[in-house]
């Protein structure tokens, strides 16, 4: 009896002993597992949370970059707006550019026809000037040679126009030459025409003309005729036979460039007193006048006022 409690009493310690054993190795594995699950639970702790650093680190810099790109965007936007006013400030630069040229070039046509224009006025000025100058000569010249001749002649300073009363040349309201008056002309005409004609002065000469005037009695009509009639007279007379101080050759001269118009009363002479001098109104004058005299006349009146203003 005692033999087989002694027999089970050292079974059931071997297997006490072998239950603490497994219960020892399984609270080690359990701490082991533990631990590993720790560690698991740890590393994956860490690794969640490096990874949501991570994720809000990309989000960031995402964040950023969206607000990088939104800033490139709005700086493209502004280059492309800066361009294109650029664009439209160069355009706008080379329609001024083309628009400067054209009117730079406008300009200097219209300086050159301006230098043009002056270079003709001054060539014109100092032709007027000549002819002005040789028609003055020509006056002073006739009034030598008339005074010389013994003729007592008025000469025009400026017109150079030669009046002869018409007492001298006919009877009153007559347009027959006196005897007087042919006398006068015989002395005259040839002093006048050959002044005039002489090679220093013919190449000036455009037209020498014979006007017969009256005073201011009766009608214009009547007075027309009559002066017209003794301008003819005159001029025939001077280009006539009876015309023997001239020579043929002279009258051939003088035919070419003579006429004789009649002015009735329309240029009658006043006397001191206002009223009209009626025997220094009736007259018969010679005028000479100088080639392109009337251009002469207007150009000098352009000049005279440019220079006036």
């Amino acid at each position: 009896m005692r033999r087989e409690k002694r027999k089970r009493s050292s079974g059931g310690s071997f297997w006490i002993s072998y239950s603490d054993m497994m219960a020892g190795m399984l609270f080690t594995f359990a701490l082991i597992l533990f631990a590993a699950v720790y560690q698991i639970v740890d590393l994956q702790q860490k690794k969640t949370l490096e990874l949501e650093t991570k994720e809000a680190q990309l989000s960031t810099q995402q964040s950023l970059l969206i607000d990088q790109e939104a800033e490139l965007a709005d700086k493209e936007a502004l280059l492309a707006a800066t361009t294109l006013v650029l664009q439209e400030q160069q355009t706008e630069l080379e329609e001024n550019r083309t628009a400067l040229t054209s009117a730079q070039q406008s300009l200097a046509l219209q300086q050159s026809k301006i230098d043009e224009q002056a270079a003709l006025l001054a060539a014109q000025q100092t032709q007027i000037d000549k002819l002005v100058g040789m028609r003055s000569q020509i006056i002073e010249e006739l009034r030598d040679e008339l005074r010389g001749a013994g003729l007592d002649a008025v000469v025009d300073k400026k017109t150079g126009a030669i009046a002869f009363t018409g007492a001298v040349l006919f009877d009153f309201g007559k347009n027959e030459l006196k005897e007087s008056g042919k006398a006068l002309l015989n002395t005259f005409i040839p002093v006048y025409v050959r002044t005039l004609m002489s090679e220093e002065y013919k190449g000036y000469i455009g037209e020498i003309i014979i006007e017969g005037h009256t005073d201011t009695s009766g009608s214009y009509l009547t007075n027309l005729a009559l002066s017209q009639e003794r301008a003819l007279a005159v001029a025939t007379y001077c280009l006539g036979p009876e015309m023997w101080a001239l020579t043929p050759e002279e009258k051939d001269v003088l035919q070419n460039i003579l006429t004789a118009n009649g002015r009735s009363y329309a240029d009658p002479v006043y006397g001191a007193d206002g009223q009209v001098d009626m025997d220094a109104s009736r007259r018969v004058v010679f005028k000479f006048r100088m080639k392109d005299a009337e251009m002469i006349d207007q150009m000098s009146t352009i000049l005279e006022e440019k220079q006036g203003e």
